[in-house]
């Protein structure tokens, strides 16, 4: 019995000695800051001397919001941390001007480097000169959200769209009473035609517009504040929202408007032969519907938006009970992303192999841009 009472008590005591702790105490939240980027420079140093940028895409601003552990019993507030010194690229320049090769050397900080590799991947230098070991070292620098420009907050939402951090939006809002309740409703809503903007540039055309509307629901003051690309794009998206008509109501103003164009797609790297990385002794001969690879890709997200699609070739073998293993990424382009992306796909394979299993499976894993459809952009 003695035992038994011993196994009751070790059940009951941790529910009886459950008690309700006050949180520590934590000191003011430091305030969200803008980091950004240097634009992109005319020349890169590679191994063999400089290369000549002649396209590129700025670097996306990011919304960092520094954390401050709470304050313990005993301890001091702790300051913000600083945010990192440095990105650090590394890549090749093939024969077309195209980025290959792309890795992040610097160590991961509190953001992903994807964004930034991303954008780098889309970048073309002049055709003829292929180059290797070159390297790109982006020092960012930040501002708080609450002293940013109209311009720089426009600029941030008409890059990242719905992935713009909606503090932004909330910091663009407050410049004016348009947000406040009760909100004006449209009656009319003009909407530009803008498609003949899309798919012709790598850093697209966009345009922040603000205006204010008046009693009887017209719009008034229309304002260009920020624009990129060609000044026609911003005039028509200007003049769409001049002929937009609102409800009746209390007058607004500092109501604002984002246009941006789609970005043209990076073309595709060329792919290797399987046939280049065969071993003597590999046994693979295997359709893909046999391995039972997953359908969905999971598409590294900041080269989707980006528009760059990629490739890698991948080699494994599979147990006779059907696990995957020894998965070596032999290529990928134009970034190491790829790669990784890939591996995550082929370990999530469930394939039904002989008795004897495989040994050297080659595959390709191809990450395609598809076509714009007539009437999405």
């Amino acid at each position: 019995m003695r035992g038994l009472f011993l196994l009751t008590l070790a059940l009951i005591t941790p529910v009886a000695a459950q008690a309700r702790l006050p949180l520590p105490p934590s000191g003011p939240r430091p305030p969200p800051r803008i980091v950004s980027f240097a634009p992109p420079p005319s020349v890169v140093a590679c191994q063999s001397g400089q290369a000549r940028l002649v396209e590129s895409a700025p670097f996306h601003d990011r919304l960092w919001h520094p954390w401050v552990p709470p304050v313990m019993a005993g301890t001091t507030q702790q300051s913000p941390p600083a945010p990192p010194t440095a990105d650090i690229y590394t890549f090749s320049i093939d024969a077309e001007g195209a980025v290959t090769d792309l890795t992040r050397l610097s160590m991961p900080t509190m953001w992903p480097g994807d964004e930034q590799a991303a954008a780098l991947a889309t970048w073309r230098f002049a055709a003829g000169a292929p180059a290797k070991g070159c390297r790109l070292d982006l020092t960012p620098t930040t501002v708080a959200l609450s002293e940013a420009s109209p311009a720089k907050l426009f600029e941030i939402i008409a890059l990242q769209g719905r992935q713009a951090p909606p503090a932004v939006s909330e910091a663009l809002s407050k410049r004016g009473d348009c947000h406040k309740q009760p909100v004006r409703r449209p009656q009319i809503v003009v909407y530009p035609d803008l498609r003949a903007f899309d798919n012709t540039s790598i850093a697209p055309a966009w345009a922040g517009i603000q205006y204010g509307i008046d009693a009887n629901g017209a719009v008034r003051d229309v304002t260009i504040v920020a624009r990129h690309g060609e000044a026609a794009f911003a005039d028509t998206a200007a003049a769409s929202v001049a002929e937009s008509r609102f409800l009746s109501g209390s007058p607004r103003t500092a109501c604002y408007a984002v246009f941006s164009a789609s970005a043209r797609a990076t073309p595709a790297r060329p792919r290797p032969e399987l046939k280049a990385y065969k071993r003597p002794g590999d046994t693979c001969e295997v359709t893909r519907e046999a391995l039972n690879i997953p359908e969905a890709k999971m598409y590294p997200p900041a080269y989707a938006a980006r528009k760059v699609p990629g490739w890698a070739i991948l080699r494994f073998d599979v147990a006779p009970w059907g696990a995957v293993g020894n998965i070596e990424v032999l290529a990928s382009q134009p970034s190491d992303a790829f790669g990784a992306a890939a591996r995550n796909l082929v370990a999530n394979a469930r394939p039904n192999p002989p008795a004897s299993g495989y040994r050297g499976c080659l595959v390709p894993v191809i990450y395609a841009i598809p076509d714009a459809v007539e009437g999405d952009s």
